[in-house]
């Protein structure tokens, strides 16, 4: 039965639309569809048949496509199909819409502005640098509903085959965050970069040099003993308590850190997986921030280099490293993987440690990545770590691998 303004008025999201988040399709007939969508816009759908598959098409929303206008364009669309031409790419090749505000573009340059301000000058500009690069040319002209999971997997392909995998997985999930913010604008419904990485090739591992269990007092010692510059020195014993990538260290913020609950924050965006992360602050890392807070050196970066006025720089860890005696023999990430194996070995939680390292893990308990996921027994973990790390630096045992055996206290 065809459409009328007065029923289109009238409708709104079903319960089961809203518990599905799928729409609820009205026909108006000659293949014109009105979908209501479980947040409750209402667009015109074009359904018709290409080359024996069937299509859809967006044209427009209601209101401001009003019926006697999605009418005109569905027969428009029809004249297109008798003519040869699949109506889809023909909009691909015009301007997404009259004034642009649905272009991917439009909305890739506002998430950019809106990240500008909140994020490190490096990654906005390694992040805006490769979506001018790699995904602008690809999808940035495309009216966002009509992009595609392929069209997306085309970007990750072609920096693939430049032999940037890494890039390649960035590039996918840069997309997706756009498409997320679209979603939260109301403009789509779902997200056609998700999932996309697994079609990549598999993640080389990067190993990175670092000492034996064995070897640890002796750096402990060595990073006690440092004469450069002391934040240098207390971020390195961050470091061992936390276990936290070097970027994430030296760019913390006095803001991130919940004093209450003895808990550091980090934003997603600061993240190399894009997604936030908790890491539980041991007693030790809680003395060492107070102990900086004193100085006064800033009120917004913790490990804040007073004499550029910047926070320090990943090189002043590695060349501190290298005074040290410890070139080719430790790196920043060292930490992490001493930590990993060590309390692997003791048999702690695989995936509390995985969630500890903020690992990236492409499976389906990654897509359902909860922060607070297993947060009791990381903060029982982590403390104990800490007690490990100064037991190592006194030199209480040869043996090292003396940590009890965390119990499980919940999953938030």
């Amino acid at each position: 039965m065809p459409l009328t303004h007065t029923g289109i008025n009238k409708l709104s999201p079903s319960p089961t639309s809203i518990e599905t988040k799928r729409p609820d399709k009205h026909s108006d007939g000659n293949g014109l569809q009105l979908w209501i969508r479980y947040t409750g816009v209402k667009s015109w759908i074009s359904a018709y048949r290409w080359q024996g598959k069937q299509q859809t098409l967006t044209i427009g929303t209601y209101p401001i496509m009003s019926l006697q206008n999605a009418r005109q364009r569905n027969i428009e669309i029809k004249r297109l199909l008798a003519d040869g031409i699949n109506p889809k790419e023909d909009k691909k090749k015009t301007q997404a819409n009259s004034d642009g505000s649905k272009a991917f573009d439009t909305l890739a340059q506002r998430w950019h502005d809106d990240r500008k301000a909140h994020i490190a000058p490096n990654t906005y500009n390694r992040d805006y640098s490769q979506y001018q690069r790699d995904i602008k040319p690809v999808i940035g002209h495309m009216n966002i509903e009509d992009i595609t999971a392929p069209d997306v997997l085309a970007i990750g392909k072609a920096v693939e085959a430049r032999g940037a995998t890494d890039m390649a997985r960035r590039a996918i999930r840069q997309t997706g965050q756009i498409f997320k913010q679209a979603i939260r604008e109301g403009l789509i419904d779902h997200n056609p970069a998700n999932d996309l990485t697994e079609a990549l090739k598999p993640h080389k591992v990067k190993h990175h040099s670092r000492i034996t269990s064995q070897q640890l007092p002796k750096l402990l010692q060595d990073i006690e003993a440092y004469g450069g510059d002391l934040l240098v020195k207390l971020g390195f014993w961050v470091m061992c308590y936390t276990f936290v990538r070097t970027q994430e260290l030296r760019l913390m913020e006095w803001s991130e850190i919940d004093h209450k609950a003895k808990i550091w924050r980090i934003p997603a965006e600061k993240m190399k997986m894009d997604r936030p992360h908790l890491v539980p602050l041991a007693p030790q890392v809680i003395t060492i921030l107070k102990q900086i807070k004193e100085l006064g050196f800033s009120d917004k970066y913790v490990f804040f280099n007073p004499s550029n006025y910047k926070p320090y720089s990943t090189n002043a860890f590695i060349t501190a490293l290298w005074r040290m005696g410890y070139k080719g023999r430790m790196t920043g990430h060292g930490f992490r993987g001493l930590a990993s194996t060590t309390l692997h070995e003791q048999e702690y939680m695989h995936e509390a440690i995985e969630l500890q390292l903020a690992h990236e893990k492409e499976n389906k308990i990654s897509k359902a990545y909860n922060g607070a996921q297993h947060l009791p027994y990381r903060t029982k973990m982590m403390n104990e770590w800490a007690n490990y790390i100064d037991d190592a630096y006194a030199g209480k045992t040869d043996n090292l691998i003396v940590m009890p055996k965390a119990q499980d206290t919940g999953t938030a």
